[in-house]
């Protein structure tokens, strides 16, 4: 499914969501999801995507680029140095437990063809606040959209399927990290919180710290 929760933002649901931000010249693309259905909505901003940043390197987030890549020869793919070996191939992070091993043996049937990473995070990029959010994977990051509207993109630190949550226990690599995250982006200023899986938020600040007190006690 294709849809546009906010002004200049596509969201393309396809076990994960992929996002699209318009700019006047051109589209940053963030997580590229499982499949190439974030071409069409490229196709029909008529914009050429200059970058995909990518939030985490689980497979759910990161299959879709070589197509992209395909379709983009020039597009910069920009990620944090820790997950930086996920998406280019090189290894895999795996959930934990009984159903870490079974995607261990998944794996060779997924097919992933590993991406070069062209950059990784040192400083902000082009109008996204990069924010370290590990927790969920070592290397996690969230971007915050500066403008009016100020949108967060969080990954999998949050997840919105109808309420807001943490991702099942076994795919965070470390809860007490995923915390301090959580609790870093409750003290910054955003209205819309967009994540890798479920709906938009709207005022979405606020029920971060609802939230973050409920884990708490």
């Amino acid at each position: 499914m294709i849809t546009k929760p906010v002004p200049n933002v596509w969201m393309v649901e396809n076990y994960s969501n992929a996002y699209l931000v318009e700019f006047k010249e051109h589209l940053i693309i963030i997580d590229a999801g499982m499949d190439k259905k974030a071409k069409e909505p490229i196709e029909k901003t008529g914009k050429e995507p200059k970058a995909v940043l990518i939030t985490h390197g689980h497979l759910d987030h990161i299959n879709g680029l070589a197509k992209l890549k395909e379709k983009y020869p020039h597009i910069e793919v920009v990620s944090s140095e820790e997950d930086k070996a996920a998406i280019e191939g090189k290894e895999f992070l795996l959930p934990k437990g009984v159903k870490g091993f079974f995607y261990r043996l998944m794996m060779p049937l997924m097919r992933y063809r590993g991406v070069k990473v062209n950059k990784t995070f040192k400083a902000d990029y082009a109008r996204f606040r990069v924010i370290k959010t590990p927790g969920h994977t070592k290397g996690s990051v969230s971007f915050l959209l500066t403008g009016k509207d100020k949108i967060l993109f969080c990954g999998d630190l949050l997840v919105n399927p109808g309420r807001l949550s943490t991702a099942p226990e076994e795919f965070n690599l470390d809860k007490k990290q995923l915390i301090e995250s959580i609790r870093k982006i409750s003290k910054i200023e955003f209205d819309c919180l967009l994540s890798g899986h479920g709906e938009v938020v709207k005022e979405a600040r606020q029920k971060v710290e609802q939230f973050l007190a409920s884990i708490q006690g």
